[in-house]
C-alpha cells in the first residue's frame, strides 16, 4: 500500500477504511493499482482502489469535498464511462469530509 502524492491524508485514511470494508466482504483489494493491473480501457485512469470478487469488480476513487473538482469533474466522468464499458465492473465515488467547519 502506498500513499499517492496527490492524495491528502483524509482521503488516504478513508481509502484504507474502504479497503478494509471490501476485504471484510470477501473482496480481493488492490490500492492504487498500476496501469498494468488494469484493463486497457482503464490504463490511463487514476484509480484509488480495485475490489474483486467472483461476481464483480469495483473501481473506486476517494475524494474530499474540497478536492472533488480539483482534478476536474471531467476526470471522474471519463473514469465512470470507461468503467461502464466493462462487463461486471462498477464505479464507486467515495466523498469524505473533514469534521472541521470551513468558513
Amino acid at each position: 500500500m502506498s500513499y499517492q502524492d496527490n492524495q491528502n491524508p483524509l482521503e488516504y485514511r478513508r481509502l484504507l477504511k474502504l479497503a478494509k470494508e471490501y476485504r471484510e466482504q470477501g473482496y480481493s483489494v488492490t490500492i492504487n493499482p498500476s496501469s498494468d493491473k488494469l484493463p486497457t480501457a482503464l490504463a490511463d485512469c487514476s484509480l484509488d482502489l480495485i475490489a474483486v470478487n467472483e461476481k464483480k469488480v469495483v473501481a473506486a476513487k476517494v475524494r474530499t469535498r474540497q478536492n472533488l473538482s480539483c482534478n476536474g469533474s471531467e476526470d471522474l466522468r471519463k473514469i465512470s464511462k470507461s468503467v461502464q464499458q466493462l462487463p461486471g465492473w462498477e464505479f464507486e465515488l467515495v466523498v469524505t469530509n473533514s469534521r472541521k467547519k470551513f468558513t
